[in-house]
């Protein structure tokens, strides 16, 4: 199908995903972060005891995720997306409202368990089930919503807050999201009961994937084993870099306009990535892109070990970027070819939980590596070396993949 028939086709539900990727960044990492120093002046935190908090609340929403993901099987789609967007805003408001330690924890472990994991669990889920020939595509463009953000948000936050209160600005993000963005996201559902009817009737006639498989049942199959470091490689690496960047700027000698100027590099080549690799995952299979997606950030790693110059900072977020994109098309559309759609949320419930445990541990990881005296370039090239291992690993499955691809294709 031509592309722009594809979009003309499908505009309101690929507007539903992308509403929910744009809406999920409210709970990411690289944003939340941008409060850091407002939040620990207010609270009278050190770097250690933000960091701490942080990461036991992302934690607990990791444990959560474990249950409420899987519910995505279950419940219709508009309701399951209602109180996930609502709960995005309750939680936006109490940032606005904490008063204390516990209550910003209560509230960071609400961003990221309804922001960076049920939003973008509930996109991810609902565009790999409901197309097919198309997956790659439908995801690649619901995922621009990640690199719009990045892009945007920091230059956009920094205005904000020149004009009102940390305290205020998240009071007007719940009111965005619980007013206009809320709205928006189940107006774009209109129908929905129509597509759910036909891919119930295409999973019955197909019953090629066992109605039996469980989440204990996945984590012993050597597939999932091989992938699943590898999906989880360049969220864990970027948020502990994300989340001290200040820190790792003040090493490298880069001002803060520098990085917030370095954003939309990282966010060009996300989408760069996305969209090619939304295309070769429709044509050629997910099988093909597997072996090359980390290499970029190997890259980027190394480019942080060892250059200082002000052009190393956008080419480092660059190469990050290429496989942000490529990770957030591709280990979907894996996950959809060797398991099926019909347990897609328990899967992805189950590998969003460990992504939001990876992404818990890598700012106390990061923190405590830094506070030992340990330099950015020695942390860089341990990044490295991991990225190099999981690269090694996915090489089994996606072989794998690529005999499958041929065989359906004979």
């Amino acid at each position: 199908m031509n592309s722009f028939v594809f979009l003309f086709a499908n505009r309101r539900f690929l507007g539903f995903g992308l509403a929910c990727t744009l809406a999920s960044n409210f709970g990411q990492t690289f944003f939340i972060a941008l409060f850091g120093e407002h939040i620990r002046a207010d609270f009278g935190l050190s770097h250690s005891d933000f960091g701490g908090l942080y990461g036991v609340a992302t934690l607990i929403s990791a444990a959560v995720i474990l249950w409420a993901g899987r519910l995505i099987d279950r419940v219709d789609l508009r309701l399951y997306a209602g109180v996930v967007f609502a709960g995005l805003a309750l939680s936006a408001a109490l940032m606005a409202a904490a008063t204390s330690p516990w209550l910003l924890g209560l509230a960071f472990v609400g961003l990221r368990l309804f922001g960076q994991g049920l939003l973008r669990h509930t996109a991810v889920v609902s565009m790999a089930r409901y197309f097919e020939a198309a997956r790659g595509r439908a995801m690649s463009i619901v995922g621009l919503g990640y690199p719009i953000a990045e892009a945007t948000f920091p230059a956009a936050l920094i205005l904000i807050l020149s004009a009102l209160s940390w305290r205020e600005a998240w009071g007007g993000f719940a009111l965005y999201v619980f007013a206009l963005h809320l709205p928006l996201a189940l107006w774009l559902l209109k129908g929905h009961g129509v597509r759910h009817a036909e891919l119930e009737k295409r999973l019955k006639a197909e019953e090629q994937h066992p109605a039996e498989l469980t989440q204990r049942r996945l984590i012993t199959d050597w597939r999932f084993q091989m992938i699943v470091p590898a999906s989880l490689m360049g969220p864990f690496i970027m948020t502990g870099l994300f989340f001290h960047q200040l820190a790792i700027a003040d090493t490298k000698g880069w001002d803060i306009a520098l990085l917030a100027a370095s954003f939309p590099a990282f966010a060009a080549a996300t989408v760069t990535a996305s969209l090619i690799s939304g295309w070769v995952v429709d044509r050629f299979g997910p099988g093909v892109v597997l072996p090359v997606f980390a290499i970029p950030l190997m890259l980027a790693l190394i480019v942080v070990a060892t250059l200082d110059q002000t052009w190393s900072a956008p080419l480092y977020f660059s190469l990050g970027g290429l496989t942000v994109g490529a990770s957030g098309v591709l280990i979907s559309a894996a996950w959809a070819e060797t398991f099926g759609v019909r347990h897609l949320g328990a899967i992805r419930s189950l590998t969003s939980s460990l992504t939001v445990v990876s992404t818990a541990l890598a700012p106390v990881l990061v923190g405590w590596l830094l506070d030992a005296g340990i330099d950015v370039s020695s942390i860089a090239l341990g990044g490295a070396g991991l990225a190099l291992l999981t690269n090694v690993l996915v090489l089994a499955p996606a072989r794998e993949l690529r005999r499958k691809k041929t065989k359906n294709a004979i």
